[in-house]
């Protein structure tokens, strides 16, 4: 007896049929919730928008901002202007200028003090130290460098040509010229040493015919390297900051008492000073 499989094949495509209809309903289902989560994003956006990087806030700055703020800042920033004094001897009609980082020593304690505080004397009795500045050692520290000093003296006894006469010029040196500020002076430049020892100096001098008075300045630079282990100090670099102030010198050519007050009237803007 054989079995009869009409039946069979019906059953079949009925199942076939109902898993592609599930499939269907499933992919359908699929779209549907991608679409309406499409249109729900794009609903939140208004039309023409972009998405583009969050900028910085300007409220609060970053660090590297800040820095590049304060280094602007800085670099912009002058730098403050060296304070200067003016030293005027009324009594004698002489000023110069100086730094205020710079010592000063009054007439007294240069002829109190030790004899190395003197300049070199002019061979006459009348000679008067008035002031002394001097360079710290600071300036030049871990060096050979002992002082660097600016002075100025004067002679009421000596005329025109004894005060020119009281440069000794050196051997092989000349006497040179030199006009600072309307005035003509005279000045030589020596050089000494030893032992580890080392002296340069350049004196000036000028007469004034208003008041019969030589005038003398004296600039110098000694330096000590006993054992040879210090590093040098270029003596003409420091000479030039010495120089600066003796460009600074003025010589009243009238010490009345009208011109006194009018060199004083012209002054009171400037630097600080004292007598």
């Amino acid at each position: 007896m054989k079995l009869s499989s009409a039946p069979v094949v019906p059953s079949i495509r009925k199942v076939h049929f109902v898993i592609l209809l599930a499939t269907v309903a499933i992919v359908a289902t699929t779209v549907g919730c991608s679409s309406n989560s499409r249109a729900a994003v794009s609903s939140s956006m208004p039309a023409g928008a972009s998405l583009r990087p969050d900028a910085p806030q300007t409220g609060t700055p970053t660090t590297s901002r800040a820095v590049a703020t304060n280094a602007k800042t800085s670099s912009a920033e002058k730098p403050p202007i060296p304070k200067l004094i003016t030293y005027k001897s009324r009594d004698y009609g002489v000023s110069f200028i100086y730094p205020w980082q710079y010592a000063f020593l009054n007439a007294r304690a240069v002829a109190q003090g030790e004899a190395s505080l003197r300049p070199k004397s002019d061979g006459h009795d009348g000679q008067i130290t008035l002031a002394r500045i001097d360079i710290p050692k600071g300036f030049y520290d871990g060096t050979d460098y002992e002082s660097g000093y600016f002075a100025l003296s004067l002679d009421q006894d000596l005329g025109q040509q004894e005060c020119e006469a009281s440069l000794v010029v050196p051997k092989d040196g000349k006497l040179g010229t030199d006009t600072i500020n309307g005035v003509e002076f005279h000045w030589i430049e020596t050089d000494s040493g030893g032992g580890g020892h080392a002296a340069k100096l350049r004196q000036y001098v000028t007469f004034s015919n208003s008041n019969s008075t030589c005038y003398e300045f004296e600039m110098g630079v000694k330096t000590r390297n006993e054992d040879g282990l210090a590093r040098e100090v270029d003596p003409d670099k420091v000479l030039r900051r010495l120089d600066g102030i003796l460009r600074t010198v003025k010589i009243l050519p009238d010490q009345s008492p009208a011109a006194a007050e009018a060199e004083s009237s012209t002054e009171d803007s400037g630097p600080a000073s004292h007598n």
